[in-house]
């Protein structure tokens, strides 16, 4: 079941804008009820003659996958603007769960594109929470830059990592945006 099947862009230019701004929340995430969740947002320029079957394929199989795993809950392809700018989003239960998806074959298959189908991309991190009443608020997951892999993707975690993950207190390190720009061709 799609908590969030009314969600949409909000505009051409969604994928400039912040998150919270960038989709019709208000409306399109009722269902979504009360709690905490972790979301990736993952906004990009696909490089020129990107071939966009194979993303699409990969992209398909990687959601089929992530779907599958527990924790899931939403994933939003976004259209690519006129601009050639996207976001794409992946919202989960919590961080544990994402990173251990994000270990999967699939996953790490559809990463293995980056440098061959992007310009550039910019992976975002976010704290997602709403409180009885109240509307969505998006924050910046804090974590330490170091957490980052090859890239800015964070490394999946092993099952007793995800546990250890989940246990352990917030760290107060905000880091800036994960922007990994793809090598130059």
């Amino acid at each position: 079941m799609d908590a969030l099947p009314r969600l949409t862009p909000v505009s051409d230019d969604y994928a400039t804008l912040p998150v919270a701004d960038a989709f019709n929340w208000a409306e399109g995430a009722t269902e979504l009820g009360v709690g905490e969740w972790y979301l990736v947002a993952f906004r990009s320029v696909r490089a020129h003659g990107a071939d966009e079957a194979k993303l699409d394929a990969f992209d398909e199989r990687a959601h089929q996958e992530a779907a599958a795993s527990p924790g899931f809950i939403h994933y939003l392809k976004g259209p690519r603007a006129t601009d050639g700018t996207c976001m794409s989003f992946c919202l989960w239960q919590s961080r544990a769960e994402a990173r251990a998806a994000a270990g999967k074959p699939d996953h790490v298959r559809a990463v293995s594109l980056l440098d061959e189908m992007y310009e550039s991309y910019t992976l975002e991190y976010l704290h997602v929470r709403r409180e009885a009443g109240g509307p969505l608020r998006f924050e910046p997951y804090p974590t330490s830059p170091h957490a980052f892999g090859h890239h800015g993707v964070e490394p999946a975690a092993t099952e007793p990592e995800a546990a250890q993950l989940a246990a352990r207190p917030v760290e107060p390190i905000l880091p800036p945006l994960a922007v990994r720009p793809a090598p130059a061709s």
